[in-house]
């Protein structure tokens, strides 16, 4: 049972980590841009989709590949902005809402005809190999997936808090109109913060075709985790999205410890009815980023 539980806190920080690239491109979409982006999913399996590609088509280093896919995801976040939410961006929020949902819908079909139902693995360079940490074993591959994770996250962290980047941002974030009276190019920054998003979450769709399968309709699950982990940590906050989506990862192991794997996903839905009942803006609330 010991050797069970150490498990399973490997393998919650482990999905806790992929969740968490997920949520904070979708919180600072929200905390900058005051946008909904339900597609956000879909970018996360076009990720792993390119991904896909460039490894086992193109036979490009994986962690090569997770780059490119993530510049090439990107961009399409900074366009997808620019022609898709830009226009809509003085309308009521439920418009962008909606024209998110429009995009989901567009996208996964798009892949669908493309490349079909059928499921596809990423090559991962080191297979199945594992490693003993403090007497903890686990594969190189999950170890990697939090390294990569600890990191995007402190150069994010380093970013927004000690860069003039990250100093616009924020001021974009709480005063949009005196930001740009000050000089802050806000449809840039409104653009740049999308491509940022768009590009964590292909890397957690890349990380995750490693370890599981990719197809078409992969993004569903994980754009709606996605929303519930901001629900939970509060939305526009980066340490909540951080802190929200380590308690649904454990949630969600231990449940299938103890519980059923029939009721993993279910308890994420669980937690969002609680958190809306006993404090609606969540753990760390607020719409701005901090």
């Amino acid at each position: 049972m010991t050797d069970q539980i150490i498990q399973a806190l490997v393998n919650g920080l482990v999905s806790g980590s992929i969740y968490a690239l997920m949520a904070i491109g979708f919180t600072l979409v929200f905390g900058i841009m005051h946008v909904i982006n339900l597609a956000h999913g879909e970018l996360y399996m076009l990720g792993a989709f390119t991904t896909f590609i460039l490894v086992g088509v193109y036979e490009i280093n994986f962690f090569v590949s997770l780059v490119i896919a993530a510049f090439i995801v990107g961009v399409l976040g900074f366009f997808i902005e620019r022609f898709i939410f830009r226009p809509l961006r003085k309308t009521a929020m439920l418009n962008t809402l909606l024209a998110s949902i429009g995009l989901s819908i567009f996208l996964s079909n798009l892949v669908l005809q493309i490349a079909g139902p059928q499921m596809r693995t990423i090559a991962f360079p080191f297979g199945t190999e594992e490693i003993a940490i403090f007497g903890i074993t686990m594969t190189i591959q999950r170890l990697l997936i939090v390294g990569i994770t600890a990191a995007l996250v402190i150069s994010l962290f380093v970013i927004f808090k000690f860069t003039k980047f990250g100093k616009a941002l924020r001021a974009t974030s709480q005063n949009r109109d005196a930001a740009a009276l000050m000089g802050v190019n806000i449809n840039l920054m409104y653009g740049l913060i999308f491509m940022i998003s768009a590009s964590l979450a292909a890397i957690a769709g890349g990380m995750i075709g490693s370890l599981y399968v990719v197809d078409a309709a992969m993004g569903i699950a994980p754009g709606m985790k996605s929303f519930i982990i901001v629900i939970l940590g509060g939305m526009g906050s980066v340490v909540g999205a951080v802190i929200g989506a380590l308690i649904l990862g454990y949630a969600e192991t231990f449940t299938n410890l103890y519980g059923s794997a029939s009721l993993q996903d279910l308890v994420g839905y669980v937690i969002l009815i609680l958190v809306l009942l006993l404090k609606p803006s969540g753990l760390f609330g607020g719409a701005k980023i901090k």
